[in-house]
């Protein structure tokens, strides 16, 4: 069974009333997710300013290559070699 590894940037905002989330994922790319809860958060002026920046920063991520070693690995499931036998009197 193959292990997948994933990176994931996610970002909470709290509003006056409800929460906006926000992120994107090596799974996903060029593409940025965005939740509400509940299907409605109230935000003040600064905070949909702070919203909108975010997501300007994070499409500018998503948009650059990422050539990192550990941005997506699939790590190998071949078998590891068995120990030859060994007697218990020889432990």
């Amino acid at each position: 069974m193959p292990l997948n590894t994933v990176r994931e940037t996610k970002a909470t905002l709290n509003g006056d009333t409800g929460r906006v989330l926000v992120w994107h994922n090596d799974k996903e790319t060029r593409a940025i997710s965005l939740a509400v809860p509940g299907d409605r958060a109230k935000l003040s002026p600064a905070q949909a300013r702070e919203l909108g920046l975010w997501l300007i920063e994070a499409s500018e991520t998503v948009n650059k290559p990422d050539h990192s070693p550990l941005r997506s690995a699939t790590l190998p499931t071949a078998p590891r070699p068995r120990p030859a036998y060994m007697p218990p009197s020889r432990w």
